[in-house]
């Protein structure tokens, strides 16, 4: 089922949902997806702008509206002052891994990722023929300090970072901050891109963003996919320094123009309505007792619980891609290979508790016997 070529997690699910569709009796703890439904006044406001007419192409650096209200948003958790004209609004988080390192990066320029790392990343640098050097984190998270200046030259030009940490949970620490912050003050030419999807997913600790500290240097990735579970509505900005932002505007009115414009309406109102935000508390709270839930269940196997995001990363004594194949054929379980995350854990597997209590029961019922 699971082949040595396999993409993303988003295949993975496609394969699962093929089999059910067969009637096979398939649980799905592969993909990094909330199980609950849009609020409905986000869709009121998508039906609104429709109704209204609103339906022309959009602005290429996205709605006005949304961007105002982002920046609103992002200056008071930031606690720094954010201007619309520095957010860009692209169809998903995705698009700004692409810009970043297309705008940044030329043939001879190098990459820094943290393994585990999001699979989208090393994508793009082979895509565009960019060299990438991989530093292991530790399992809090902990950047090591040594494998970090060792890999830093002249031609660095963009460490990206991942907190909440998919698939770890880890959060961004002081110490990580300081020795990235030191980074930034020695080495004038090099960037961070901060992928914080998962920022509104926090149940232990404070979110700490490196954006609040250098937003000069630092481009921040946000979506509105797993705050407001809106994922199949593709919606998610970049706020950018102001000298790389304006190409990027004419590069994205050439590409895709911009997502659609009501489905930006709905991000309006996701970021401004109360009854949003308690929608998003609640289900951090409900997150947050699979988390445990899960923990309970996985003891055995795992140190600590993930302080962020919705995924326990375990270690099995298996290859990834055979184990998830063989969870996938046998019990019609299916996992993500950590394979995808990195050599380093090509014997890891992530489970998403993203799922009800009784599809998460059953579903870990079925792991376990496999080990």
């Amino acid at each position: 089922m699971i082949e040595n070529k396999l993409i993303t997690a988003i295949e993975i699910e496609a394969k699962a949902k093929e089999l059910k569709s067969k009637g096979y009796p398939v649980i799905s703890l592969a993909i990094g997806e909330p199980d609950f439904p849009i609020h409905e006044n986000i869709k009121k406001s998508i039906n609104k702008a429709i109704l209204e007419n609103k339906n022309y192409y959009p602005n290429p650096q996205g709605v006005v509206e949304l961007r105002e209200a982002i920046a609103e948003y992002e200056t008071k958790r930031k606690k720094i002052h954010i201007s619309p004209d520095e957010i860009l609004i692209t169809a998903g988080g995705k698009p700004v891994i692409f810009y970043t390192i297309f705008s940044l990066c030329n043939s001879d320029d190098e990459v820094i990722l943290f393994e585990p790392y999001y699979l989208v990343y090393p994508y793009w640098c082979k895509v565009l023929n960019i060299k990438y050097h991989t530093i292991k984190l530790n399992e809090d998270g902990l950047i090591p300090k040594d494998q970090l200046l060792k890999h830093l030259n002249n031609k660095t030009r963009l460490l990206i970072i991942n907190y909440p940490n998919n698939p770890q949970g880890s959060l961004m620490t002081e110490e990580n901050l300081e020795l990235l912050l030191e980074v930034l003050d020695k080495y004038p030419r090099i960037y961070i891109l901060s992928d914080e999807v998962y920022s509104e997913l926090v149940y232990e600790g404070e979110h700490i963003s490196i954006f609040s500290y250098n937003k000069n240097r630092v481009i921040l990735l946000e979506s509105f996919s797993k705050t407001f579970c809106m994922t199949g509505l593709r919606l998610g900005y970049g706020i950018f320094p102001k000298e790389i932002i304006k190409n990027l505007v004419t590069f994205n009115s050439n590409l895709i123009t911009g997502p659609a414009t009501p489905i930006q309406y709905g991000g309006i109102t996701a970021l401004k309505d109360n009854e949003v935000k308690n929608y998003v508390n609640f289900m951090r709270e409900e997150f947050k007792k699979r988390r445990d839930f899960v923990y309970e269940k996985l003891k055995i196997l795992v140190k600590f619980k993930p302080k962020g995001a919705f995924y326990y990363f375990i270690e099995i004594p298996y290859d990834s891609l055979e184990f998830c194949n063989k969870a996938l054929n046998e019990k019609f379980l299916a996992l993500t290979p950590g394979s995808l995350f990195g050599d380093s854990f090509k014997n890891y597997v992530r489970i998403s508790f993203a799922n009800s209590m009784e599809n998460l029961d059953e579903g870990l019922s079925r792991f376990l016997s496999l080990l």
